[in-house]
């Protein structure tokens, strides 16, 4: 290893090169650490890009640095809880013991000092001698044939510290001045790397979070581009879909059954998708699409939904929520939000449940078993309630207000 030539920048692997600062330094010291640099600096970034075991990132930290265990762990000083995430060569053993001997780490004592990017030798916080006195060395590192240490702090938030911990056995030498240069140089390419993946990780968990949250409503909801294909329905949309007449699906595209609902189905997922006019996208649109066969017809309430990456190229496309309402499932009108928001007699949310999903005023009298006139009643104190001036305006309201649709 001690003859091993230093890759130039022409030939060497993407990342640290000799011409960086922090490696030249470390060449001038350990030659054969400076090679092996960087060959580690792209295993560490490739590891960061996907969720991968970070095993041969630390092998190859080991060899580099002539340690005979790596150990990349998380500490919390309040509780003295630690946590191994990975370690090198895989010991099971050294992991376990690991856990259980990290609050009786005299290394840890003096939390400040743990800073991220700083590098911590044996002699920094802690002397071999004292060390070897300690409860943690006769349980912990002696048994494992571990000495001396030297650690590298990858981030820090709060009580938490996230680092990677070097070590060489009894007999070994103790970490030089070109070791600890060595860490440094990777530590701020392994902590890149770590909060890549860790912000990676994060978005991929907060959207299998609000996917959950999606599927479970009872709404049906789905997500369309600016061509009008579908991104993501959930599973009430899937099943409304199936069953209503005025709606479906032409291949990957959400289309409505008739041409002049097809026309204010693509006008409305325009506007909310509108990169041109911000105003107009910020809107909310309400459309009522047609059902044959008198059945009841089918409301769509479109919003602007922001942008979402294209897996294909990588550039952004905005994206519409289409929330379905008003199908051929009844409206609960002792649950409607609508009702309790304006504060409707049981009889008026009842027509208004009625007109919501689409029945006439003939239909709404013979279903309450009331006369025309009773239910014309009910439905100009509705409006008066509710500041609307006709049926189609008040559904339009409603399926705006309305949360509580099948």
């Amino acid at each position: 290893m001690a003859g091993k030539a230093i890759p130039n920048q022409s030939t060497s692997r993407r990342g640290a090169s000799p011409a960086d600062p922090g490696l030249r330094a470390v060449a001038a010291e350990a030659p054969a650490v400076a090679s092996l640099i960087v060959d580690l600096v792209h295993d560490i970034h490739a590891a960061g890009a996907a969720d991968h075991d970070w095993t041969p990132v630390l092998e190859g930290l080991r060899t580099a640095l002539g340690a005979r265990s790596v150990i990349l762990a998380r500490h919390e000083f309040v509780t003295g809880h630690g946590q191994t995430l990975c370690v090198a060569p895989r010991d099971g053993n050294l992991d376990a013991a690991y856990a259980s001997f990290a609050a009786r780490d005299p290394w840890f004592l003096l939390g400040d000092e743990y800073q991220p990017g700083r590098v911590l030798g044996d002699d920094d916080l802690f002397g071999s001698r004292d060390l070897q006195r300690t409860d943690f060395y006769r349980g912990f590192l002696q048994p494992h044939g571990l000495l001396h240490r030297l650690c590298g702090v990858v981030a820090r938030r709060g009580d938490e510290v996230t680092f990677v911990s070097v070590h060489r056995g009894t007999n070994a030498a103790p970490f030089g001045p070109g070791d600890k240069a060595g860490l440094r140089v990777l530590l701020a390419h392994l902590a890149l790397s770590m909060e890549t993946r860790w912000r990676v990780r994060s978005a991929y968990d907060l959207s299998d979070a609000l996917i959950r949250i999606v599927d479970q409503d009872g709404s049906a909801t789905l997500l369309v581009d600016a061509d009008g294909d579908v991104v993501y329905r959930n599973p009430k949309a899937v099943e409304v879909l199936a069953r209503t007449a005025s709606l479906g699906l032409e291949g990957a595209r959400l289309a409505a059954t008739s041409t002049t609902d097809q026309r204010a189905l693509r006008q409305s997922i325009d506007a909310a998708t509108s990169t041109h006019d911000p105003d107009a996208a910020a809107a909310s649109r309400v459309i009522t699409l047609g059902a044959p066969g008198g059945k009841s017809p089918v409301v769509l309430v479109v919003r602007p939904a922001g942008t979402v990456c294209r897996a294909e190229s990588g550039g952004r496309r905005p994206v519409a929520m289409i929330t379905i309402r008003g199908d051929s499932a009844a409206h609960d009108p002792a649950a409607c939000a609508f009702a309790h928001q304006f504060e409707l007699t049981p009889a008026q949310s009842r027509v208004c449940a009625l007109v919501f999903v689409g029945q006439s005023l003939s239909m709404v009298a013979r279903s309450l078993c009331v006369s025309d006139n009773t239910v014309r009643s009910h439905l100009k104190q509705i409006f008066q309630k509710t500041g609307t001036h006709g049926q189609m305006e008040l559904v339009h309201l409603h399926a705006r207000m309305c949360f509580n649709r099948g």
